[in-house]
């Protein structure tokens, strides 16, 4: 049994990368088993992006974008919380 899980965050550009990328600049550590893989856009994170994570080996997967309202590409934070919901 792993000894912390191994989560693979996909990060919008705009807005959680940036918040990521603060934190290292900032030198504020974060969890060594999360990796990072930055996107354009939360919106762009294809269902088959989250079950292949899974296929190979991926505990759990983050897909975070910006707040509704404020997506840089209008709608694709709500495209990336339909295709989360369906992929559960």
């Amino acid at each position: 049994m792993k000894a912390k899980p191994e989560i693979l965050a996909f990060l919008c550009n705009w807005c959680s990368y940036a918040g990521a990328d603060l934190a290292g600049t900032s030198r504020i550590s974060y969890p060594t088993n999360v990796r990072s893989v930055r996107v354009m856009c939360s919106g762009r994170v294809e269902p088959s992006f989250i079950l292949n994570a899974f296929m190979n080996g991926i505990d759990g997967v983050l897909v975070s974008g910006c707040h509704p309202g404020d997506c840089h590409y209008i709608s694709g934070n709500l495209k990336a919380e339909k295709n989360v919901k369906n992929t559960k």
